[in-house]
Order: structure tokens, then C-alpha cells, then sequence
């Protein structure tokens, strides 16, 4: 298909938003779409502005079965995969795509060119009314060799929590990070005093999962391979003040 054609595809999706645009995250350099099915989307808490970055990679080239899997399969180019809609998302929350590396379409217009790797911010202020899950549809149409095919990715879902009552308050760091995130095993605080009363990691009920005491150092690492795949918080302790960071575990 021309890239002429995909021009007028995309126009009707250009979507104008307050978010800034987002940047891919450039530890992921295999074609796909990041977070995976297992990690998921993070939690939402109500009260708190919340900005969820989507990767997408686009690979240069696919290769396809024509003639029928007995057949090797053909190598046809991609010219690119454009996002048709993003359904499900709680009331007020937006979808803002990037793709900074395009060279015909429009880089806020949804469609990914193939060969770039650009991303997607769903953005939103949770309230309330909102708690609950709220499963996520995506509707995709992939230009190739002159044909195009449809793809739904329905695996995405945001929970809306009330996470004070259940003791999480996801305060601004200024100082501390947690890296890196989502991580596999091992998750390193930096930006310690050096006199950290306590430290603990809970999930989204609340619960504690792990805790440390009095741990002097600016930098502490913390083997997390135990815990199952989700979204957790880190509570940190210091000079009697909490502050809490939001992590993935792979």
C-alpha cells in the first residue's frame, strides 16, 4: 500500500491531547509492543496522575506464508502498523502516540512506520468512580506488501485502586529511584540518606512482602525473584517521613 493512502488513513485518528509526547523507552530493542502480556500495565491509584508508556518496535520486514505453511514462507516489507483505537480506558483517561522516527506519517498520527520504534502515553487522573479493573482493547491495522490485516491486543488492563486506605500513598521521589524497573530479580534503591529507618515492599492490598530495617548505605539492593509477576510499592522510611515508589516485577 502507498504511503500516500496511509497518509488519509491516519488523519481521522490524530488525537490532540494535553499529555507532553512520550519517548520509548530504549532498553527494549527486540520488534514488539513493551510491557509484554505477562507484565501488564501499572496500577492507578485514585487522587494521583497517572502515565503509562507503551514501547512499540516495528520490525522492517515479516515473512509470510502465500502459497500455504507446505511453502517457505516470503519476506514482504512492512510499511507500517496504525493504531485504529484504544477502548476501555477509565472515564477522562487519553491515548497519546509518538513516533518520533517516522518519515512520511504524521509522528502523532498512530501509525508506526515499519523499521521504527516509537511509543504510546495513556495518561489520566483516576477518581473514585473509576476503581475496578478496566480491561483495555486495541485495535491495530498492519500495512504490508500491498495487503493489510487487522490485529486486536486484548491482554492490557488497568486497575484503579484506593490506595489509601490500603496504606499506599505513591508520593513524588526527588531524591530516591528504583532501577531497574520492571526488574527480574534484583531492584536497587539509590538516593538514600545513608540512615534509612525502614524499608518494605508491599502489593497493591497492601500487604507486606518483604522489609528491611535500618539500612545505612545511599544505595541498597534487594533480591525480589521470590515475588510473583505483578505491580508492588516500596515504602521507604526516612527522618520519619514515608515515601513510595511504584515498581513491576517481571
Amino acid at each position: 500500500m502507498k504511503k500516500l493512502l496511509l497518509l488519509v488513513a491516519v488523519t481521522f485518528i490524530s488525537i490532540a491531547t494535553l499529555n507532553a509526547q512520550c519517548t520509548p523507552d530504549p532498553q527494549y530493542t527486540t520488534p514488539g509492543v513493551y510491557p509484554d502480556s505477562a507484565t501488564g500495565l501499572s496500577d492507578a491509584c485514585i487522587g494521583q496522575a497517572y502515565d503509562q508508556l507503551v514501547t512499540v518496535i516495528v520490525p522492517v520486514d515479516t515473512c509470510v506464508f502465500i502459497l500455504g505453511p507446505l511453502f517457505p514462507c516470503t519476506t514482504i516489507t512492512i510499511d507500517s502498523v496504525v493504531i485504529t483505537s484504544v477502548t476501555g480506558l477509565p472515564t477522562g483517561f487519553t491515548y497519546s502516540p509518538n513516533s518520533p522516527q517516522n518519515t512520511i506519517s504524521p509522528i502523532d498520527g498512530g501509525a508506526f512506520e515499519g523499521g521504527t520504534t516509537g511509543c504510546l502515553s495513556i495518561a489520566g487522573n483516576p477518581t473514585s468512580a473509576d476503581i475496578g479493573v478496566h480491561n483495555l482493547t486495541i485495535i491495530t491495522d498492519s500495512y504490508a506488501g500491498g495487503q493489510t490485516s487487522q490485529t486486536i491486543i486484548d491482554y492490557y488492563s488497568i486497575e484503579v485502586l484506593d490506595c489509601a486506605s490500603s496504606g499506599i500513598n505513591e508520593n513524588a521521589l526527588s531524591n530516591i529511584v528504583a532501577f531497574p524497573n520492571p526488574t527480574e530479580d534484583v531492584l536497587t534503591l539509590n538516593g538514600l540518606n545513608g540512615s534509612t529507618e525502614s524499608i518494605a515492599i508491599l502489593n497493591t492490598n497492601g500487604q507486606v512482602m518483604m522489609s528491611y530495617s535500618t539500612v545505612q548505605a545511599t544505595q541498597f539492593d534487594m533480591n525480589v525473584s521470590s515475588l510473583e509477576s505483578g505491580i508492588y510499592f516500596v515504602k521507604i522510611i526516612e527522618n520519619n517521613e514515608l515515601r513510595t515508589i511504584r515498581f513491576v516485577k517481571k
